[in-house]
């Protein structure tokens, strides 16, 4: 049995569209932390190679 939910309350039906641009914006924002460390990270990384390279 397939029932259709239908929200006549157009308050609630706004408070959820903006709860759903808030969720976004928010998943967003970490993964451009994320991003971020881990670029950090790589960076770290090269760096640490080209000492080991030349301390050889």
């Amino acid at each position: 049995m397939n029932k259709n939910l239908t929200i006549i309350d157009k308050d609630y039906t706004q408070w959820i569209e903006t709860l759903s641009v808030r969720y976004r914006q928010s998943q967003i924002r970490a993964a451009v932390k994320v991003n971020q460390e881990l670029l950090k990270f790589y960076w770290e990384l090269g760096r640490d190679i080209e000492e080991m390279h030349v301390e050889e």
